[in-house]
């Protein structure tokens, strides 16, 4: 670590810069995705000059090789889609003209929000500068990852006493309202509260796990805050953060043995807590009820529930009745493990979309211009029958991005990526199991979040462009930094 000695001095201060901008990213992740990605962006930008200044060492390997050929396939891949005559761009733009008019209004109006997508495309490499800039951080020990963990944990702990306040009184300290189920606190209209929480909570765990305190007193405050941190993902609104953040509570309590009674109590409260508030919440209630209908947990109970009003349970009823009625094509067979997502029939669309280019894709953004094509001949095809199609700025879970939009080839490069991780995080868990070290423990966190990330059969933000993603490649960046820096110590 450097020795910071006076705020005057101009290569100390930068230092403090990149330091201070790093703790940060807790704080601007609530505060929007304009701010995030204005963030993100000063960050690379303050530690190249950082990096320069001081001459700091770096390390590439196989991660960094495997990312760098990804984005420069997408990046050519999407140059050649929408700059070569006769490929995607003048085919989407002859057959939008030919069906919405001679000026083409629908052409101009996506032009106006997303530009060129071969020019955007370089704005990509913010993440691939991201994972670089942060291994040589650490590998410098410029970053100290337990301040990030404090960070962490004051910004959670807010955001969930804010949802609670909402929740309870129907407005939150900004004085935003609750909207019909969902509880945003600070973020809003944004119904992504529990997301953040489901993202960063896990980064809190481990600060409170990292403090030398009364074990006793350690442990009252452990459970207290996983139970309102819990409390506040119900509450926010949305069923597959909770689910996914109990998950991860079950991989805490796997991996680190420490943690294992703390964690049991707080789970166990929770759900006493939760099962109450069932009680007197309709939305949350039904939402969950019948999500364990549509896994089959409640089979047995003939789709009956004692938990239920006779309407609530002759709604829900119709309601399944219903879909069970609605044909399944062939492209809906492609991917029934998740046709009960509200994204169901955008992820048909990306399936028909790959299959016209499967080895390449149509390149980044295609997607959302692309599947109104798509839309428009099923429109004309498929007669009488359902829709089983939709169109979105993106497909709502990685992998079907990955494969409409860049291809097997990107597909593979990026599963193979994410197949090195795994591997060196296994390796670092064995390691850990050998010498229990609080070093080690701390990077479990990193190593949680990415397994829920990566996690196929969910629905997703975008892979490349959202609030979401730039979460996703910061979490990977400070895992494979910490995966890199333990391979060279040991």
């Amino acid at each position: 670590m450097f020795k910071l000695k006076s705020l005057k001095n101009q290569k100390i201060s930068s230092t403090i810069v990149v330091q201070t901008l790093f703790y940060l990213f807790p704080l601007t992740f609530i505060l929007g995705n304009l701010v995030v990605s204005l963030h993100c962006v000063i960050f690379i930008l303050a530690s190249t000059y950082l990096i320069y200044q001081k001459k700091l060492n770096f390390r590439f390997n196989n991660q960094s090789w495997i990312l760098v050929i990804f984005f420069l396939y997408f990046f050519f891949l999407t140059f050649v889609q929408f700059q070569y005559p006769g490929l995607i761009w003048d085919e989407i733009i002859t057959e939008l003209k030919n069906t919405y008019g001679g000026k083409g209004l629908l052409v101009d109006w996506w032009m106006s929000e997303n530009g060129n997508p071969a020019i955007k495309t370089l704005l990509l490499f913010r993440f691939l500068f991201l994972f670089l800039v942060i291994d040589i951080l650490f590998f410098n020990k410029v970053i100290d990852i337990k301040k990030f963990f404090l960070s962490s944990f004051i910004c959670t702990s807010f955001v969930s006493l804010d949802i609670l306040l909402q929740y309870i009184t129907g407005s939150d300290i900004f004085n935003y309202k609750t909207e019909w189920k969902y509880n945003s606190g600070p973020f809003g209209d944004e119904k992504i509260a529990n997301t953040y929480l489901k993202n960063f909570s896990f980064f809190s765990f481990f600060y409170l796990f990292q403090l030398k305190e009364n074990k006793n007193l350690k442990n009252l405050s452990f459970i207290f805050i996983i139970i309102i941190h819990l409390t506040a993902v119900l509450v926010a609104g949305s069923r597959m953060p909770m689910i996914l953040f109990l998950f991860g509570c079950f991989f805490i309590f796997l991996m680190v043995k420490n943690l294992r009674f703390v964690m049991s109590v707080g789970v166990f409260l929770f759900l006493l807590i939760s099962l109450q508030i069932a009680k007197t919440d309709t939305h949350i209630k039904n939402s969950y009820y019948k999500f364990f209908i549509d896994i089959n947990i409640i089979k047995n109970f003939n789709n009956k529930s004692k938990f239920l009003t006779k309407e609530e349970n002759k709604n829900l009823d119709k309601e399944h009745h219903l879909q069970k009625e609605a044909s399944i094509d062939p492209v809906a067979k492609d991917i029934l493990f998740l046709r009960n997502s509200g994204h169901y029939k955008v992820m048909n669309t990306a399936i028909v979309m790959w299959k016209e280019k499967p080895l390449t894709g149509f390149g980044f953004k295609a997607f959302r211009i692309k599947c109104l094509e798509i839309l428009e001949e099923n429109n004309r095809e498929r007669g009488d029958k359902a829709q089983k199609l939709a169109c979105g700025n993106h497909p709502h879970n990685y992998y079907f991005e990955l494969l409409s939009e860049a291809g097997l080839i990107g597909f593979f490069l990026i599963l193979l990526f994410f197949l090195v991780i795994l591997k060196d995080s296994f390796n670092l868990l064995l390691k850990n199991n050998k010498r229990n070290t609080l070093e080690l423990t701390l990077s479990y966190p990193f190593i949680i979040i990415f397994l829920l990330e990566v996690w196929p059969l969910k629905s997703t933000g975008s892979f490349f462009t959202s609030w979401g993603a730039t979460f996703f490649w910061l979490n990977i960046a400070i895992l494979c930094a910490f995966i890199n820096e333990k391979r060279i110590k040991n």
